[in-house]
């Protein structure tokens, strides 16, 4: 009986470790649909290509009520080999929102790795994520930020690592970013959580100084000083994203990014980069890069800017370059900077070693302002909570029906129509008898539109069909 009971237990905590022996790390990118209140969802997941177990069993949860499962709805979904035994897994889905407002989108899925070092019992703790996103025709079209070049998974355990979490903007909007404890749940932290730097992972070590673990809030570079004690270590970062509207700055979303680094012990070293830099005085950045193995070694090897990049002898597109070269490259340029360039540019330089011994991958972000001042944002604005208004009837062949919260007689009020496209089609001013207004729809096509209106510091929505 003692032997079945011990075989039972054997076999639960085996299937749990096959269940949770391939995420790690991932986020959640909304993609625009043009200003509409129709959004593209992508919830992307890094795994261990190690492992059979796929990535995609959880929930996702759009932030107004509606909640589905990855596998088996209506999502797509595809599978990116990255090298260094990671994959990417990514779901896509569309979602329609009935109303303007603040949205949360999570992801939740059973379960982490279990030999994580700095979570308690990783082994049954859910891996969970989250974009909050302001859906607003008012802003106009905006997808969150998406991650610029895939972090470094492997970091060489007792030196200084250093890896980017930058990630790309569609809008050229301006992001933030900032250190987090990685979720296990909806305002849940993970349990006795610790950072990678916590000084318990260093015993033994002759360490005068606490270790570094730090990510700058602009380049989006982060730098660690890797204790000795090989192993897994979770982190989690957020990226904020800002845009200026009206000369207001406003916060358009939040995203939370789990990371998971695997410290190992090596006698190979990662690939060295040297960047250096002038902001010159004809309205340009002038650099030179450098990329180097310290084995005899080819290198893959890429640069990216924000600007456009111009230099001898390599053919560019657009914002990045990338080549594989034996030994090293080095080469230098410029970027041309706009009239106005009141924004950091962002340099993210990535190498990576092609002998399949050597794990490691360097990768290094600049924020450079121009007008050599810090970059700082501030002033921030919050949006106002859109209200559902009533109209009727909906659908509607003729004339609509407004009514207004409020008794506001013979007052005329302004009116917005934004299309499906999210293309705002008509503007107009339309008497109120009462708290009652009619509008008539015969020349509008068949289709689904936005009502915006606002009175007083208050914003009003009302989504109808025409027929």
């Amino acid at each position: 009986m003692k032997f079945i009971v011990c075989l039972v237990i054997f076999l639960i905590t085996l299937f749990n470790g096959m269940l949770a022996s391939h995420i790690r790390g991932g986020y959640i990118r909304v993609v625009s649909g043009n200003g509409s209140l129709t959004y593209k969802f992508e919830v992307i997941g890094f795994t261990d290509t190690g492992s059979s177990v796929g990535f995609g069993g959880g929930e996702l949860e759009f932030g107004d009520g509606t909640i589905i499962s990855l596998e088996g709805g209506d999502a797509t979904h595809e599978t990116i080999l990255l090298g260094n035994e990671t994959s990417l897994t990514k779901y896509t889905i569309s979602h329609t929102y009935q109303a303007p407002g603040a949205y949360t989108v999570r992801a939740k899925e059973f379960f982490r790795n279990a030999s994580v070092i700095n979570m308690e019992n990783s082994v049954e703790t859910p891996f969970f994520v989250s974009t909050q996103v302001i859906v607003d025709p008012f802003f106009g079209a905006n997808s969150t930020p998406e991650l610029g070049v895939f972090p470094a998974v492997f970091s060489r355990a007792g030196s200084r690592f250093f890896s980017a979490v930058g990630s790309k903007d569609e809008q050229g909007d301006s992001l933030v970013y900032s250190l987090a404890v990685p979720l296990r749940d909806f305002a849940e932290e993970v349990d006795s959580y610790r950072w990678p730097n916590d000084i318990s992972f260093y015993a033994g070590e002759n360490r005068s100084e606490t270790p570094v673990l730090k990510l700058d809030k602009l380049s989006g570079q982060l730098t660690w000083d890797t204790p000795e004690l090989a192993g897994e270590f979770g982190m989690a970062y957020k990226v904020i994203e800002y845009r200026k509207v009206d000369g207001e700055v406003h916060k358009l979303s939040e995203t939370t990014v789990d990371l998971q680094i695997i410290n190992v012990e090596s006698d190979m070293l990662p690939p060295n980069i040297d960047f250096d830099y002038q902001v010159a005085s004809n309205g340009r950045i002038d650099f030179i890069v450098g990329y180097e193995t310290l084995a005899a070694d080819s290198l893959e090897w890429s640069f990216y800017s924000s600007g456009l990049l111009n230099w001898d002898g390599a053919d560019i597109n657009g914002h990045q370059l990338t080549d594989t070269i034996a030994g090293g490259a080095g080469f230098n340029g410029f970027v041309a900077l706009p009239q106005s360039a009141a924004k950091p540019i962002y340099f993210v330089l990535a190498a990576r070693s092609l002998n399949r011994l050597n794990p490691f991958k360097t990768v290094k972000s600049f924020a450079v302002n121009p007008t050599g001042e810090e970059y700082v944002i501030n002033a921030v604005g919050h949006p106002k909570e859109a209200v559902i208004l009533r109209t009727y009837p909906n659908p509607v062949a003729g004339t609509m029906t407004i009514q207004f919260p409020e008794l506001n007689q013979n007052k005329v009020q302004e009116i917005e129509l934004i299309n499906a496209a999210g293309q705002s089609i008509l503007k107009t001013g339309i008497p109120i008898n009462g708290n009652l207004a009619t509008l008539n729809t015969e020349d509008l096509p068949g289709g689904i539109y936005l009502l915006r209106t606002s009175l007083g510091q208050q914003i009003y929505y009302s989504r109808f069909i025409k027929e």
